[in-house]
């Protein structure tokens, strides 16, 4: 998610507190928002996404719309981008076909870490090939590494479709999307795609295990590298911790984990980042 450079005054502070009611619970949170890259909404307005534990402190993500005065003009609520799948629904994701074919996609794209850090970071990304079939196999295959329950994806669109994270289409097509990480299975190269230690370990270690095991593994450390994205972002918006939480979670996963994280942030909530750079850079 990309945010929008806004300029303020010199007296403008850059945290600021809002407080807004839960559209569900009838709650209502104060959260720590970083003005400095406010996303642009309708009108001249502002909105910026955050968490906030809803009924039975199930985690939410919490759409606030602000006007220029930084006043609520509107909060709504959603599920959380991390609200993995469990039980009988994680068990029909991973199937045999699907699991047997993350072998075919270490096999099919030589960077194939880049194609999972961008998955995991809900960057937008485009499949193509001639190949109908091998493009559905590898858009079927990432939406088992994607954060969410229903990944928003298109096996094999005939037009231009901007609305998807995952969109498998044909060559000449391809050449229209812009900004997005776009994996050429012909040519065998990932363009726009960041490298990750983390998603390569990840990937060479899932391929050397039985077909049940893959499945265990890949949804217990995709669990695990989304829980420490949620306690990032928790930690920056509580007020006497903000930029220093980036400490607190360096001391639990090692420097490429901590890499993969930050991305995942970015994509999710970009005040949290924010935030962390006040000390940070």
């Amino acid at each position: 998610m990309t945010m929008s450079k806004s300029k303020k005054g010199k007296n403008t502070k850059s945290i600021i507190s809002i407080r807004a009611m839960c559209d569900q619970c009838k709650n209502v949170d104060t959260f720590q928002i970083s003005t400095r890259d406010l996303l642009p909404h309708i009108g001249g307005l502002y909105q910026v996404s955050t968490i906030h534990h809803c009924k039975d402190d199930k985690e939410m993500i919490m759409n606030i719309v602000l006007d220029r005065n930084y006043a609520v003009r509107q909060a709504s609520v959603s599920p959380f981008v991390g609200d993995l799948e469990s039980g009988s629904d994680a068990d029909e994701k991973w199937s045999t076909e699907e699991i047997a074919d993350v072998k075919f996609l270490v096999s099919q794209v030589k960077e194939a870490d880049k194609v999972i850090h961008a998955v995991l970071s809900s960057k937008q990304i485009v499949i193509t090939s001639k190949n109908s079939k091998f493009v559905r196999r590898i858009v079927r295959t990432l939406q088992l590494f994607a954060p969410t329950r229903y990944p928003s994806v298109v096996e094999w669109a005939d037009k231009v479709t901007k609305d998807k994270q995952i969109i498998g289409t044909k060559p000449d097509l391809a050449k229209q999307y812009s900004n997005v990480v776009l994996v050429n299975l012909d040519s065998n190269k990932v363009l726009n795609g960041k490298n990750s230690n983390y998603s390569r370990t990840f990937l060479n270690k899932l391929i050397t295990l039985e077909p049940k095991g893959i499945a265990y593994a890949a949804k217990l450390k995709i669990d695990m590298i989304i829980e420490f994205s949620k306690m990032l972002i928790e930690l920056t918006k509580e007020p006497q911790i903000g930029s220093k939480a980036i400490d607190l979670v360096k001391m639990d996963v090692s420097e490429d984990a901590y890499d993969l994280i930050i991305d995942i942030v970015a994509g999710f909530d970009p005040t949290a980042l924010e935030i962390i750079k006040e000390d940070w850079l």
